[in-house]
């Protein structure tokens, strides 16, 4: 059991394992991933037919898009153009069901951390509670994204106007905005991070407020989100590097996918495709995409769990100042 001492300093180590150290502590953290895992793998199973069959035409076009742009012509982007509106239904299907159950998955998190409440049997529910959340997860990366959008607009405006008159300033200009751009979309999504769970604790939407919350412990959380995302981010990439050469029987599959092999990468997912008539390499396969969404929901819980706990910390210091 993890009790929130009042007053105390942020604690790094217990913000990136907030998932195992709720009341129930591990007994908790297994089953919440147990079912994370298996909304992600699901979401995952049920969508990828839809997609795997134009994906062979899709890495063809992309292939000659990156050698015709290697070999310094202009890539011919009709075919991608003519091929992902068909995958388009798919994809926002995927997307949709992705973020309904991360925030559902997050939900559940933090109403266990923040309050030790839990759903009995299957933990994840999607209603107004995590509606909220999903809502104030969308709301900060739109709020980076018009951020991005403009700041780019505004510096280059400022540029083009000042390099015909001031060219030196204009170059200064541009480095100094194009650093303060940067600083400034690090900085936007880590003090409003806690907006989730700030939520979930205030039973409202809550997104500017959360900046109370991160206010003056951005190092940390900072610090924080890089161990867990680059952590995640190998883990993640391992999970899924053994997965597609365990499938395709191919090391040089991936290399493939990403357009930058010598081979037209629609040879090699045929022979792919050919192997996952075999029925055990179809079972091999299933097994990979729940290894990928269990290596993904760890990941998730991870980044929730920073989340969690900052508003916990928060809320312990907060109540310890009506007392100093």
């Amino acid at each position: 059991m993890n009790i929130q001492k009042q007053g105390a300093g942020f604690d790094f180590s217990a913000a990136i394992t907030q998932l195992f150290r709720t009341q129930d502590g591990k007994f908790f953290a297994k089953r919440l991933w147990f079912w994370a895992s298996a909304a992600y793998a699901i979401a995952m199973l049920v969508t990828f037919p839809f997609i795997i069959k134009y994906y062979p035409d899709l890495l063809e076009a992309n292939w000659h898009n990156m050698k015709a742009m290697m070999d310094g012509r202009t890539p011919d982007n009709m075919a991608l153009l003519a091929i992902l509106p068909k995958m388009l239904p798919s994809y926002l299907f995927l997307m949709v069901s992705m973020l309904a159950i991360g925030a559902a998955v997050e939900t559940a998190l933090h109403r266990k951390v923040l309050f030790n409440e839990e759903e009995q049997g299957v933990p994840l529910r999607f209603g107004a509670v995590q509606l909220r959340v999903l809502l104030a997860q969308l709301a900060v990366w739109i709020i980076w994204f018009l951020v991005y959008t403009i700041g780019v607009v505004v510096l280059a405006l400022f540029i083009a106007a000042l390099a015909s008159a001031v060219p030196i300033l204009g170059i200064i200009i541009g480095v100094v905005g194009f650093i303060a751009l940067m600083c400034l979309l690090v900085f936007l999504p880590i003090s409003l991070a806690p907006a989730a769970a700030l939520t979930v604790n205030n039973n409202r939407l809550q997104v500017m407020g959360a900046r109370k919350v991160s206010k003056g412990i951005f190092w940390n959380l900072l610090g924080a989100y890089l161990v867990v995302v680059i952590g995640g981010y190998i883990l993640i990439y391992v999970v899924m590097t053994i997965g597609v050469i365990v499938v395709t029987g191919d090391t040089a599959f991936l290399e493939a996918l990403s357009g930058m092999g010598a081979e037209n990468p629609k040879i090699a997912f045929e022979a792919a495709a050919e192997r996952f008539k075999n029925p055990l390499v179809m079972l091999m396969g299933i097994i990979a995409i729940f290894a990928y969404a269990g290596a993904y929901a760890a990941y998730t819980l991870s980044i929730s769990g920073i989340s969690s706990y900052t508003v916990k910390w928060w809320r312990g210091n907060d109540e310890a100042s009506q007392f100093d």
